[in-house]
């Protein structure tokens, strides 16, 4: 059965439509992960595409087939798919407005259920069920995520789910993350694994270097002009007490 949205059409909608449809056709299987959970937590931090893990799937062909299903039922919609080493990329388009959708696959991913409440609500839709990423792991993934790359949206959503979700990391996963170093800065670029001590000095050093010059050069455009003011303490708070916690945490490494 194919469904429409409603015109004008807006990237909320199209937002909205997609995490519904995977919800209803994916269920329990389909986990939605980084920065749309926060905007289902209402944090107000703009975010251009959606990212899925599915479990418990051990082939990326396998969902981009069933995703391509699910996408189709949106009437006049355009889809592209491009296949990556580590996840399948769809673009949707519908009437000049567009989303980008990330999909890995897992045999299994701790989750929980959220409603899309608000968020669906702006947008003239009734809220559902679906499934997020454990807030844990993905703040355990989006420490190793700014670990890698060092950008200030990181260090806001470490902020976000910190102070606002009471998120703690799992430790486990961000041993994991920290046991492979990955990145493509050039002063990491030889850094191949690294201790929660090392991530901890790493964080306290940002921190120190968050100002509002900072928050309004990389964060202006991903939040309302109203919400920056007084934002580099908050954040720079959060940071330290997480770089506490690595430091604590540290002790139990071997």
């Amino acid at each position: 059965m194919t469904s429409r949205i409603d015109a004008p059409v807006t990237q909320d909608k199209l937002f909205v439509w997609v995490i519904h449809r995977l919800a209803e056709r994916f269920e329990n299987h389909a986990i939605l992960k980084g920065g749309m959970v926060l905007r289902l937590l209402d944090s107000t931090r703009h975010t251009n595409d959606l990212d899925y893990v599915f479990v418990p799937y051990s082939s990326k062909k396998d969902v981009r087939t069933l995703l391509v299903e699910a996408l189709e039922d949106l009437e006049g919609a355009q889809i592209e798919v491009t296949m990556h080493s580590r996840m399948v990329q769809v673009d949707l388009s519908l009437d000049g407005v567009s989303v980008a959708l990330e999909a890995s696959v897992a045999r299994s991913c701790a989750s929980s259920p959220m409603t899309t409440g608000a968020f669906a609500r702006s947008v003239g839709q009734p809220a559902q069920i679906v499934r997020i990423m454990d807030l844990g792991i993905s703040l355990a993934h989006k420490l190793g995520a700014w670990n890698e790359r060092r950008l200030l949206r990181d260090l806001y959503d470490v902020y976000f789910l910190w102070t606002h979700a009471g998120a703690r990391p799992t430790m486990e996963v961000l041993a994991s993350r920290l046991a492979k170093v990955e990145s493509r800065l050039p002063k990491l670029r030889n850094v191949k694994s690294m201790s929660f001590a090392n991530l901890a000095q790493a964080l306290q050093e940002a921190a120190n270097a968050i100002d509002a010059n900072a928050i309004d050069r990389e964060m202006g455009g991903l939040l309302p002009v109203e919400d920056l003011a007084g934002l580099a303490p908050r954040i720079r708070s959060a940071v330290v007490s997480a770089a506490q916690a690595l430091r604590s945490a540290g002790g139990d490494e071997r």
